[in-house]
């Protein structure tokens, strides 16, 4: 078959299936469903050359600004502040030790490299693992963008394997926020190369970026709250609702704000309409309708669907790109451990579930959005072949390592918990005495006796009809 149209639309109805069958498949095994959608994209790609890597390039500047909004929407959104209230101090450190051990760890890595890059290429005969212009900036660059666990794996995952609302409740926030540390922080630090924040502190331009953006984004989502109740019932409720968040982006990134800071700023407002709206003095009761999360919903999985296998299209060669991409996958849960423990010091949380919090660490769609940034910002000394094939080869290896450590974290905490239920058991009628009239009573051959609840209610046994039927001469 070489017809190019029907060759599409059997790829993208089998990525559609792919994805719905990921999802059945995680609910059963808690492997991600993003696993089989990345080996699709690898089929797809490198290994049946039907999608190239040339056309990937070319869209990927404006599918990752769609993905961003949709991604960061769907995530804030999801996010409830009364559940989060008593995990969101805890979360705040685990995301600012994660994220910082992460940054520094990549980066002194990416560092050495760069320093020994030459080196390794005379002693190995291997082809070059950097460009020749990587410095250590090229390594903080590399950092910002896979500092971050990814909410869009993390938060389904937390879900479907129904996982301890304190523990989700903190992996979440912790994901949603390093997703806008990494997206903050890399635009910062793509300034910062290009020359634009010149004479400015890094810390005062993420400052600057980050409150610009929460500033536009908070004041947003409050004049959004009035248009809720009349787009609760409308037809195109979601359709407008999306154009009204892309034309946000466009507004806040202009103004020199990061427009995914205050995406996720909207996100949260609008997720929670209901209790900001009573407090901010709201008469009429809002919320988000059914209608626009549900289409939400269905928008997320489509656009996660064609990502993860974009993100698998584009594996491939420089091989030394890749296999630095497999030593950064590695490092971030080499890294993610020491940080988890540090930010836990003092928590309740169980060796099992701190377990759990240190495989929580999958890099995922803000990676790969990131990746394309500096390529189509024209970032001097990033090579447009090897920088996406290094950041993808490393979500790869973060979201593989994901799937093998939930399912055995999560086992690790089974008999924990099956031992703390059947302490909670009441104990049965024969260890304890005082129940000893809950006991079951024997049986006569007459029926089963049963006792009242008091004795003092107790009726007269009768049994005269039934010394009636004893026969006479019969003992």
């Amino acid at each position: 078959m070489h017809d190019p149209v029907a060759l599409f639309l059997l790829a993208i109805a089998g990525i559609f299936l792919i994805g719905s069958v990921g999802e059945l498949i995680f609910q059963r095994t808690n492997i991600p469903d993003v696993i089989w959608l990345i080996l699709a994209g690898i089929i797809l790609g490198p290994m049946m050359g039907l999608i190239t890597r040339p056309f990937l390039s070319s869209i990927a500047p404006y599918f990752a600004a769609l993905t961003l909004v949709v991604v960061l929407f769907d995530g804030g959104s999801a996010l409830k502040l009364n559940e989060l209230r008593q995990s969101a101090s805890r979360s705040s450190v685990l995301a600012a030790c994660t994220f910082l051990g992460s940054l520094v760890g990549i980066a002194l890595i990416m560092g050495i490299f760069a320093l020994f890059s030459e080196r390794l290429h005379e002693w190995f005969g291997f082809a070059r693992f950097l460009p020749a212009q990587w410095g250590w900036m090229h390594g903080v660059l590399i950092a910002t963008i896979l500092a971050g666990s990814s909410s869009i794996i993390i938060m389904p995952a937390m879900a479907a394997a129904k996982v301890d609302s304190k523990i989700a409740n903190l992996v979440n926030l912790e994901s949603a926020v390093t997703d806008a540390l990494c997206v903050v922080g890399t635009a910062a630090v793509i300034d910062i190369m290009m020359g634009s924040a010149e004479g400015s502190s890094p810390v005062f331009v993420l400052l600057q970026s980050f409150g610009i953006g929460a500033g536009i984004g908070v004041a947003a989502g409050l004049i959004w709250l009035l248009f809720l109740r009349a787009l609760k019932d409308a037809q195109h409720a979601y359709p407008f609702t999306l154009a009204a968040l892309l034309v946000l982006y466009v507004i806040i990134d202009k103004a020199g704000g990061s427009a995914a800071f205050g995406i996720l700023a909207v996100a949260i407002i609008l997720g929670n309409a209901k209790l900001i709206g009573s407090a901010v003095g709201l008469k009429e009761e809002v919320e988000l309708g059914i209608g626009v999360r549900g289409f939400h919903a269905q928008m997320a999985f489509i656009i996660k669907s064609f990502f993860f296998v974009f993100i698998g299209a584009m594996l491939g060669p420089p091989w030394g790109a890749v296999l630095l991409g497999i030593i950064l996958g590695v490092s971030l849960l080499v890294l993610r451990i020491p940080a988890v423990n540090i930010a836990l010091i003092g928590s309740s949380i169980s060796q099992g579930e701190r377990k759990l919090v240190h495989v929580s660490m999958p890099r995922g769609m803000a990676a790969g959005v990131l990746a394309t940034l500096p390529i189509a910002r024209g970032v001097p000394g990033v090579d447009r072949e090897s920088f996406p094939v290094m950041v993808f080869t490393a979500v790869f290896v973060s979201i593989l390592l994901f799937a093998i450590g939930f399912p055995l974290a999560k086992k690790s905490m089974s008999p924990l918990k099956n031992e703390l239920e059947s302490k909670s058991e009441p104990p049965s009628p024969n260890e304890n005495p005082d129940n000893a009239l809950e006991a079951p009573l024997p049986s006569t051959e007459y029926g089963e006796v049963s006792l009242p609840a008091s004795t003092s209610e107790a009726p007269a046994l009768d049994l005269g009809p039934r010394l009636e039927t004893v026969k006479p001469g019969t003992s």
